[in-house]
Parts: structure tokens; C-alpha cells; sequence
């Protein structure tokens, strides 16, 4: 979900979404590309936490959420409320948390969130879809071709989200760790009430991929097993609901949908990335849906046609459970 398009990855959306009305064709995949070096990547943390951007809290709390989200930490999430998140890292220029700070991330959150919750039918809570997993076009110290963010930067952006009663979702791109091991990794986040999991599959490449060369994919008995332990972390806090969101833009994302377990307390999604025009992506949203699952949509501010306004999103089929802006 970040930089310009590789030719073969588009490729791969086009014949995969062929299997779909012919409308959704033009519903590509999100904005791929080449993901930064492991070396890059480590100097734009360095310069970012050097240079104090997340030290910086704004004395104007005026971005509450104002009664958006209904309450601080609600008792249920989907479907008895929707989720609107901003998607990206800061030391990602290309996503839109990478052109905000985290105080204005959050207030461009709660503007964006409130048109759904006034004209929809659910209250909405605001927040962020942060990648805490970043993947990386080279090895990396432990060739893992990933990069971990550090506790800082999340801490940072856990602050601006409880600052609007809202959430943060982590993102995981693994490139060729094991999703497992990263949930683990982040386990101390999970223990927070107000914190969720996402996986984006296409940096899921194996042990032998390359992100940004090989395209990744996840089945539902990883999915099934991400979702148990994160129910178990919930049993062991005594914590309410959570979110596991993974992100799609082709059948070939998510390998045997129907067999997603949705566990009492861990409301599993699938959220469509797909980019184009407002009648693709919605042709594309409904055949990449899944009953076994609640499910989202993403939305392009560059990248899409035009972007969809809050009335025609919430008129999609089936309704939409989780919105995220990129």
C-alpha cells in the first residue's frame, strides 16, 4: 500500500480482478512500488526522531472527537460502530501519515470522520492506521527484509489517537518474517485497550521473496491463528473488542476466505484496496467481500478517479466496517 506501480504487480491485479465483473477492472491495486532500503529507511527514523516532530503535542485539543466515537473505549466495534482510520508512517512521505504530524494526523482524522457519522448510521471512531512493520527492498540486520518501528514513534501516535477517543490500528507488512512473530513483537501494544492489528499480505513474501519484487498473499489458517492469539490476549487483560484488519486488492491476497473464523472478541476484516473510479472500486468491493468476515475500504486521495463521497461509501454492498484514507 505505498509508492508507484510495478508493471508486473498491476498485471497481477488486472488478470486476478478478470475472474470479476468487467467493471471492477479498472479497481487496480493500491500504490505499489518499490518499499525503502532497510539503510534508508533507518536514516529517515534517525532524522525523524532526531529532529523532535514526535515530541511536539498540541496544546489545542479542540480535534476531540466530540461524541463521534460514543465513548473513549467502546464495549463493542463492528458492527454496532465503524472505524475510520489515516494510513501510513511518518517516514513515508508518500502516505498521508507521512505528510502530517501526529497531532494534525489526528485532527484531519476526527474532520474526516465526522460527515460518516453524521449522515451514517453508526457512530464512528477516528484514528490511525500506523505501519509498525515496515517492509524493506533489502535484507536488513537480521534479513528479515522488514524494519520494526520503534516504541517511541508508536507511543506518539497512541497518544494522538487516545487524544480523540479514537484507536490505533498496527500495520504489518512482514516481508519475509513470520506475521506471527511480529504480532508477538507487538504484543505490549495489544495489551492496550484501544489498540488493533492490521496485515497487508502483499509484503508477506516467504523466505524467499523480495517486497516490491514478489507478490505476497495470506490463507485463512494464518489468519485463524493471528486471530486466536489476539483473542487470548484479550481473555488475559480482561480487554474489550479488537480489530484484525487484512488488506486485499486481489483474490489472491486472501487464500480460502471461507474458512475465516471470527473469534467472540476479534471482529476479523477484509478491506479492499482497490484504486480507480467510484463504480470499480464499488464492483470490486462487492466481489472481494466475504461473509466470513466484516469488511472495509480504502480510499485514494492522489490515486482514485475521484474520491467517493461519505454518502456513496456508506451506500455500498455489503456496509462498510472499516474505512481506511491513504
Amino acid at each position: 500500500m505505498t509508492l508507484p506501480h510495478r508493471p508486473l504487480l498491476l498485471l497481477a491485479a488486472l488478470l486476478a480482478l478478470a475472474l470479476v465483473p468487467a467493471a471492477a477492472t479498472a479497481a487496480a491495486g493500491p500504490d505499489r512500488g518499490d518499499p525503502p532500503s532497510a539503510a534508508a529507511f533507518a536514516r529517515a527514523t534517525r532524522s525523524l526522531l532526531d529532529g523532535g516532530q514526535l515530541d511536539h503535542r498540541s496544546a489545542d485539543r479542540t480535534a476531540r472527537s466530540g461524541g463521534i466515537a460514543a465513548s473513549p473505549v467502546p464495549a463493542t466495534l463492528f458492527p454496532r460502530r465503524r472505524l475510520l482510520t489515516l494510513y501510513g508512517a511518518p517516514q513515508l512521505s508518500a502516505t498521508i501519515l507521512g505528510k502530517l504530524s501526529p497531532a494534525a494526523a489526528a485532527r484531519k482524522a476526527v474532520r474526516q470522520a465526522r460527515p460518516y457519522a453524521r449522515i451514517g448510521d453508526r457512530p464512528v471512531i477516528p484514528g490511525f492506521d500506523l505501519i509498525a512493520v515496515v517492509a524493506n527492498s533489502t535484507p536488513g540486520p537480521d534479513r528479515k527484509y522488514r524494519t520494526r518501528q520503534p516504541a517511541r514513534l508508536i507511543r506518539a501516535y497512541l497518544r494522538e489517537a487516545r487524544a480523540i477517543d479514537g484507536r490505533l490500528v498496527l500495520d504489518i507488512q512482514p516481508g519475509r518474517a513470520r506475521v506471527a512473530d511480529e504480532v508477538e513483537a507487538l504484543e505490549r501494544w495489544l495489551e492496550k485497550p484501544e489498540v488493533d492489528i492490521s496485515i497487508d499480505p502483499e509484503w508477506e513474501v516467504g523466505p524467499r521473496g523480495v517486497p516490491g519484487r514478489d507478490a505476497g498473499r495470506i490463507e485463512a489458517k494464518e489468519i485463524n491463528r493471528i486471530s486466536r492469539r489476539i483473542q487470548r490476549i484479550i481473555d488475559a487483560n480482561d480487554l474489550p473488542p479488537k480489530a484484525l484488519v487484512v488488506h486485499q486488492f486481489h483474490r489472491g491476497s486472501v487464500r480460502k476466505r471461507r474458512r475465516i473464523v471470527q473469534r467472540r472478541d476479534v471482529d476479523v476484516t477484509l478491506n479492499f484496496d482497490g484504486i480507480g473510479s467510484p463504480a470499480a472500486k464499488a464492483v470490486g468491493y462487492r466481489a472481494l467481500s466475504s461473509p466470513a468476515a466484516f469488511n472495509g475500504f480504502s480510499i485514494f486521495y492522489s490515486l482514485d478517479t475521484r474520491v467517493m463521497s461519505p454518502r456513496s461509501v456508506l451506500g455500498l454492498d455489503p456496509a462498510v466496517d472499516f474505512l481506511l484514507f491513504q
